[in-house]
C-alpha cells in the first residue's frame, strides 16, 4: 500500500501532465519514503530508472546503460555499454522524441562524486537540448 504521500504524488503528476520539461530533486533524510513515492509516481509511466553506485564512473556508466537498455528491452541480462555519458544523454534524447519520459537518478550524490563532470554536462543538455523537450527528470537527494 501506498501512504501518506498523496499530495506529493498528486503535485507530481499535475507537473508530468503539463507536458513540458521538468527537472524535480527531492531530498530528504534516508527511510522516509522518497523512493517509495518515486516508485508509485512512476508506475503507469515510460521510466528509466537508475540508481547511481558509490563506485567508479565506469560502473555508473554501465549500470545506466542497462538501465536504460532495459526500458526497450525488459528483461534482457546483457545490454550495450555506451562510451560515454554524453552518448547515453544522446540516446535519451532520441527515447523522448517517442514519448514523455521520466528519468529517475536515484543516489545522485554518488554519481557527482565519482563523475566530476556529470552535473555540468546535465546542465549543458538540459539548457541546449531537454528544456524543449519532453523529459521528466527527477534527482533523489538521500540526506
Amino acid at each position: 500500500m501506498f501512504y501518506c504521500r498523496e499530495r506529493e504524488l498528486r503535485d507530481l503528476n499535475k507537473r508530468y501532465n503539463r507536458g513540458e520539461f521538468e527537472c524535480i530533486v527531492i531530498y530528504g533524510r534516508r527511510r522516509v519514503g522518497k523512493t517509495a513515492l518515486i516508485n508509485e509516481f512512476c508506475k503507469d509511466k515510460p521510466t528509466i530508472f537508475f540508481s547511481a553506485l558509490n563506485a567508479s564512473t565506469q560502473e555508473n556508466l554501465e549500470a545506466f546503460s542497462k538501465a536504460m537498455f532495459e526500458k526497450e528491452n525488459p528483461g534482457t541480462d546483457l545490454a550495450p555499454v555506451y562510451p560515454s555519458f554524453d552518448a547515453a544523454f544522446t540516446k535519451i534524447t532520441q527515447m523522448a522524441e517517442n514519448e514523455r519520459l521520466v528519468l529517475v537518478i536515484d543516489e545522485y550524490p554518488y554519481l557527482a562524486k565519482t563523475s566530476k563532470s556529470i552535473s555540468s554536462r546535465l546542465q549543458h543538455i538540459i539548457d541546449h537540448t531537454w528544456k524543449n523537450g519532453q523529459l521528466f527528470l527527477i534527482y533523489v537527494v538521500h540526506l
